[in-house]
């Protein structure tokens, strides 16, 4: 009798899951995207097709998991809260999130990073971490908020990627290596160019990495009271942590991948009135520069949230089997890889009602923080454990643009509220006009 397995998609399937999935998200950049790749992809509508035909796998064959080709190799797809749930619950044992393509190329640029980390190694650097973040946002959470405020309050009328992303940097470095950092813009530049450099098919640049260690280990020793850096020596450190090989991940998440969410979601409130109307007069309540005025944005941090789910970052999650795993009588091989792409999944219309609007009061309710099909910050025990201090940066430093009298207008593009939103926002083509706010 033949050995149970799951169903297998078609060659002509794999054909287009790596035509239509894969090499898009390849061509734009898998760690610092591409100014002219991403527009093109905008453009093109690359991943609205791409959820199209997604949507006809999902009906094939159901929620997964199904083996499906990408380039030469056959790939587990999960298309459905149930396999995905079981997968990242899984994780880091049975599956490890340091598949080995994303290990070879990431090692250029952090090569001893919690995310491509395994049993020992990933255990002492989650704690590190965990005790790291958990310390800031407990005693030095004010301090944060001020930042935020502070930095806000110098941008000027127009407002694009650029500029954006310079404010959101800076605000970084002064969180995570202190005041002494804030005109440091070379260490954030050294970075973008090393994950440049790492994005496939590149192999990285062994002298600038070499350089960019040095600068960040110079912070590091200072430990500039007031700063993430300054908690390590309180934190559990041993011969495996590699305290400043952790430091990376954070300025990258705050300073690129936040910046981008937050510019999104400020996008969304110059679109849609209603909420941003809300918001504004959450934030005329609250104390921007305390925790606790910070946390009691809970408006908007469901906006953030959204402009996060519509459009995620991380387009894909990507795991592997550490060893043969039996998954309900089937085994899947040592080494296979199981793939979650979110760009579909958070924008599947079968599983979620909401998939293309805007709708903040799903994640105010709670239901959709504890849905495991949405996975920007991941589920699970490798799920994001930045999320909180990412999420109060953000309403941080996007409160101080929203408050009551701002007028903030999106110039470019158009976002129509009353039309289902696009599958992509490209966030280098962003203009906004912060007439009315605090800035400037």
């Amino acid at each position: 009798m033949a050995e149970r397995d799951f169903p297998h998609a078609s060659v002509i399937e794999g054909v287009r899951f790596t035509a239509q999935v894969a090499l898009p998200n390849l061509i734009q950049g898998l760690f610092r995207r591409r100014k002219q790749a991403s527009a093109i992809a905008s453009r093109t509508g690359a991943d609205g097709l791409a959820v199209g035909f997604l949507a006809g796998v999902k009906r094939s064959y159901g929620e997964g998991p199904v083996w499906i080709r990408v380039a030469k190799d056959e790939t587990l797809l999960l298309l459905g809260r149930t396999p995905i749930r079981r997968a990242l619950e899984g994780s880091p044992e049975p599956f490890a999130a340091d598949p080995e393509p994303k290990k070879s190329a990431m090692s250029h640029f952090q090569p001893h990073a919690l995310t491509i980390s395994r049993d020992g190694d990933w255990e002492d650097r989650r704690k590190f971490t965990e005790a790291v973040l958990d310390a800031g946002m407990s005693s030095l959470a004010d301090r944060f908020a001020a930042v935020c405020v502070e930095e806000s309050a110098r941008l000027e009328e127009e407002l694009d990627w650029d500029t954006w992303n310079r404010a959101v940097r800076r605000v970084t470095r002064r969180i995570i290596l202190g005041d002494g950092a804030a005109d440091d813009d070379s260490i954030s530049e050294m970075l973008g160019e090393l994950m440049d450099k790492s994005n496939p098919p590149g192999g990285g640049d062994e002298e600038l990495y070499e350089r960019y260690v040095a600068a960040l280990q110079r912070y590091v020793d200072e430990a500039e009271p007031g700063s993430l850096v300054s908690l390590f020596e309180r934190a559990p450190v041993t011969e495996r942590t590699e305290p400043v090989g952790q430091v990376t991940h954070w300025l990258f998440a705050l300073g690129d991948t936040l910046a981008i969410n937050a510019l999104r979601c400020l996008a969304l409130l110059a679109a849609f009135d209603e909420q941003h109307k809300r918001v504004s007069e959450e934030v005329a309540n609250a104390d921007l520069n305390t925790e606790s005025g910070v946390d009691s944005l809970k408006v908007l941090e469901a906006c953030l949230q959204e402009a996060m789910r519509l459009w995620p970052t991380t387009a894909m999650l990507s795991r592997e089997a550490v060893r043969d795993v039996d998954w309900d009588g089937i085994t899947i091989p040592a080494g296979k890889q199981v793939l979650i792409v979110n760009t579909f999944n958070h924008r599947d219309d079968d599983a979620v009602p909401f998939a293309d609007r805007f709708d903040p009061d799903a994640w105010l309710s709670g239901d959709a923080a504890d849905d495991w099909i949405f996975n920007h910050f991941s589920h699970g025990p490798q799920g994001c454990p930045g999320t909180a201090l990412a999420l109060f940066v953000g309403k941080a430093m996007l409160a101080s643009l929203l408050g009551p009298g701002s007028e903030v207008r999106l110039l470019s593009p158009r976002l129509d509220p009353t039309k289902p939103l696009p599958h992509t926002l490209d966030f280098f083509g962003l203009k906004l006009s912060l007439g009315g706010s605090s800035a400037g």
